[in-house]
């Protein structure tokens, strides 16, 4: 074996490793007193040390990794300690996902890999239904989900992923991401020249994605937070919202679209299941939210 693929080897042995090395290592440092009860930034920095560089061939080993892990009862010594010591590790992959990296390529990746739990929210391995902190935080059950984190910062290449998934459909209230996006607070540290000009663009996109996966949205909530002064990010934003989401009958293809992609959501084969309907290719990707 040459040197390059014996370094791979190694590398991939610490990514299948690494959540059952720290349950160790955290499990005999309990051992050890309440001195060493403030554990967490142990995980933190363990597994930031491999997300921080990793790419989507590594972020794959590492929810292999994960899923194994949960899956393995005799990990659980303690379960409440394991369900403390599992969400530190959510919310560090999913701070580092959202937060840090802003990587299309892992949040697709982890959809993948996820899609079969995404219909159980209670499930460890539904990740993307989980609470994460955005900064480094103490309490990681305190904090947002992956959808409402990503609709507050107008990312909208991300947030198109998460919709595909069918993410927005799964929510009891989809008006509320919507209301994220128009009213959610810009930080100051973003809110001059050009980027200010993006992130209204983005949020133009954002809102305009939201409107492809919803039969009806409600003016009047948009109206009220208004009239409690509440300025939206979009000056014009009646512009972006079709007619025929809030008063007008729905176009028929957009209705087609929403019950086809119920039927495929229902039977968990979104957004994989489109590609092996007998439509054509443009139909195709209108069902996936592509325009």
């Amino acid at each position: 074996m040459s040197d390059d693929a014996e370094r791979g080897c190694k590398g991939l042995e610490v990514r299948q490793t690494v959540f059952g090395e720290l349950l160790e290592k955290i499990a005999v440092k309990r051992l050890l007193g309440p001195v060493y009860r403030n554990w967490e930034p142990v995980i933190y920095h363990t597994l930031s040390h491999v997300l921080r560089h990793i790419d989507t061939p590594g972020f794959d080993s590492l929810l292999s990794e994960y899923i194994a892990f949960v899956h393995q009862p005799c990990n659980k010594r303690s379960f409440s300690f394991y369900l403390e010591f599992t969400e530190i590790c959510i919310n560090t992959i999913l701070y580092w996902l959202f937060a840090r990296k802003l990587s299309p390529a892992l949040v697709q990746k982890l959809l993948e890999r996820t899609v079969n739990y995404l219909g159980d929210r209670g499930n460890q391995l539904g990740l993307i239904w989980r609470t994460f902190t955005p900064v480094y935080n103490p309490s990681p059950l305190s904090g947002v989900t992956p959808l409402h984190f990503v609709a507050q910062n107008r990312q909208s290449d991300i947030l198109k992923i998460l919709l595909q998934y069918g993410i927005l459909e799964r929510e009891d209230s989809p008006m509320s991401t919507i209301l994220i996006i128009l009213f959610y607070p810009t930080p100051v540290a973003r809110v001059h020249d050009l980027e200010s000009t993006q992130i209204i663009e983005e949020a133009k996109l954002c809102l305009g994605l939201c409107v492809r996966v919803t039969c009806h949205i409600h003016i009047a909530q948009i109206k009220a937070y208004i009239s409690f002064r509440r300025q939206p990010l979009i000056s014009n934003w009646f512009d972006y919202i079709p007619v025929t989401r809030y008063q007008e009958p729905c176009e028929l293809i957009h209705l087609c679209r929403m019950s086809i992609r119920k039927c495929l959501l229902t039977n968990g084969g979104l957004p994989r299941g489109i590609s092996l309907l007998p439509l054509p290719k443009s139909l195709q990707n209108y069902l996936n939210l592509e325009r």
